[in-house]
């Protein structure tokens, strides 16, 4: 089964990520602007509140973890449709993740290790933690990029064990969906004939992550997101037809979800109200295609969901990098304007497509269908 659009939906999800970071890195922010807004011209209000959409980049990452449980499952589920006794081959699928995995998150890991490098080597404002914003202090990581640190996050371990390496902040959740994929094999085997159970077993370890009983750290981080993750998985057995109901009363069920959730304080409950709204737009979005119906629009964003995940694990650490430039250039002040912004949009893009033809498509291919790939 391809749906088309999906690509396109994962190449916004990297992009809105990517433009909230350059938003946070490479403009003055907005309670700066309030302390001289009469400095604005029309124009660069108006762009400024453009870009406040762009101030949920978190909530996009979530995005993410949704698409891929359903792209993950989604074949599984096929499998099972035919025959409830089907193999589960995990050492295929491992082989199948590390070459997804690995390749650009090495790449990413090095590039980090130079621009910061390059930054302190310089003494770039941003690389010595202190500047004149708060959220700069508060976004960038300033870690160690040694070599132990490099394998303990070639383990997936930070920052439980060794700290994130270097300034690439958004590897978090990278680390978040390796583990999920590290567990997934063992719920799939309860999940053969009915899901239900394999659920039941997730919710289980969601609740008592939340509820502090799991005493391992990087478990409850684990078990805190995995949940989040699983709402894809339930949207490809309701896709698959493996749960009968209907895609609008799933959609139903997971905006119930969100409103149950809706003032939830605990970080991973917030993360999965936002992951039930969005499993809620993309099965209604998935409904309407089924009806015979395209999304064009979206699907012509496909090429930049090809390098999507290249983009997401490289950007960052370029942007911090042009950020301590300006900075430097600045006397320590970002700019009120959005010129560097989107230069630093356009080099980030423009790096990461380059990449992909390294790190991606030698390893998964040109030709791609959605099952195969997410992120």
């Amino acid at each position: 089964m391809k749906i088309k659009f999906l690509d396109g939906i994962r190449g916004i999800a990297a992009f809105c990520v990517m433009m909230g970071h350059a938003r946070a890195l490479l403009w003055e922010g907005y309670q700066n602007y309030l302390a001289h807004p009469e400095t604005y011209s029309t124009w660069t209000k108006a762009m400024m509140y453009f870009f406040s959409f762009f101030r949920f980049g978190h909530e996009f990452v979530l995005l993410f973890f949704v698409l891929s449980g359903f792209v993950i499952h989604l074949s599984y589920a096929n499998k099972f449709i035919e025959n409830k006794d089907s193999p589960i081959k995990a050492g295929k699928f491992y082989i199948r993740r590390i070459k997804r995995i690995y390749p650009p998150f090495i790449i990413a890991m090095l590039l980090t290790a130079l621009l910061d490098n390059l930054g302190r080597y310089y003494k770039l404002p941003i690389y010595t933690g202190h500047t004149n914003y708060l959220i700069l202090t508060n976004t960038v990581p300033l870690n160690k990029t040694s070599f132990s640190t490099f394998l303990g996050n070639l383990f997936f371990l930070y920052p439980q064990y060794v700290p994130m390496f270097g300034t690439n902040g958004p590897s978090w959740s990278l680390k978040l969906e390796w583990w999920f994929y590290i567990f997934y094999p063992l719920f799939l085997l309860f999940s053969r004939k009915h899901i239900f159970y394999s659920t039941g077993a997730v919710a289980i370890l969601f609740m008592l992550s939340v509820s502090g009983c799991i005493p391992e750290a990087l478990l409850t981080d684990i078990f805190g997101g995995m949940l989040s993750w699983w709402l894809g998985v339930l949207m490809a057995e309701v896709v698959t037809g493996r749960i009968k109901i209907a895609l609008p009363y799933f959609a139903a069920c997971s905006f119930v979800l969100f409103l149950i959730c809706i003032k939830a304080s605990h970080p991973a409950v917030q993360d999965l109200r936002t992951a039930a709204f969005f499993t809620a737009i993309l099965s209604l979005l998935i409904w309407y295609t089924n009806k015979g119906r395209s999304l064009y629009a979206i699907e012509l964003l496909k090429p930049i969901g090809d390098f999507s995940y290249t983009l997401y694990i490289v950007h960052f650490p370029i942007l911090v990098f042009i950020s301590g430039w300006v900075l430097k250039q600045n006397n320590g002040m970002l700019p009120s304007d959005f010129t560097f912004l989107l230069v630093g949009v356009l080099i980030a893009t423009t790096v990461a497509y380059i990449l992909h033809f390294i790190t991606e498509i030698p390893f998964i291919g040109k030709k791609r269908t959605m099952v195969q790939h997410n992120m």
